[in-house]
């Protein structure tokens, strides 16, 4: 469910793994591609789509940027309004950061995925389909919405 504070306790879950001394990856999975603003400090960064839509190569650091403590963040995007379902951009992401080797060069300790709010389609299921990590964690609040958008 939207506005419930998933990408601030993603990036503070993110950043006090950093101050440990993880290192950390993570991946906002949201079209509005802000879920690493507050450990950017509220810099652009072009997200994965956006990149594979220019059509020219895309390299690692056209869409990475280092936040706070050395977090490796990352923005996948989404599809154009009124086209295409966010569960895409995930998809497209992943293989993109798996093609550029990503997660064996970088050798992450953790990477967080921070999802919207409003899933309705199976495509944030990739990284777990593809091997990329092994678990899942769902922090929701307790209302229907939630609820329904955690179970999907």
């Amino acid at each position: 469910k939207g506005g419930i504070g998933k990408s601030t306790t993603t990036s503070n879950i993110s950043a006090a793994l950093a101050d440990a001394g993880y290192k950390v990856i993570q991946i906002g999975c949201d079209p509005k591609s802000d879920s690493t603003n507050t450990l950017r400090g509220n810099t652009y960064l072009p997200t994965v789509l956006d990149s594979l839509r220019g059509g020219t190569k895309v390299h690692l650091n056209d869409i990475s940027a280092r936040g706070f403590k050395g977090v490796l963040c990352i923005e996948s995007g989404g599809p154009v309004p009124g086209v295409g379902c966010a569960g895409r951009g995930i998809n497209a992401a992943v293989n993109l950061l798996q093609e550029l080797k990503l997660f064996e060069e970088f050798e992450p300790d953790f990477v967080l995925y921070d999802v919207l709010g409003d899933v309705v389609c199976g495509g944030f299921a990739v990284p777990i389909r593809d091997g990329i990590t092994d678990r899942a964690y769902v922090v929701s609040s307790s209302d229907f919405m939630a609820m329904y958008a955690a179970n999907n």
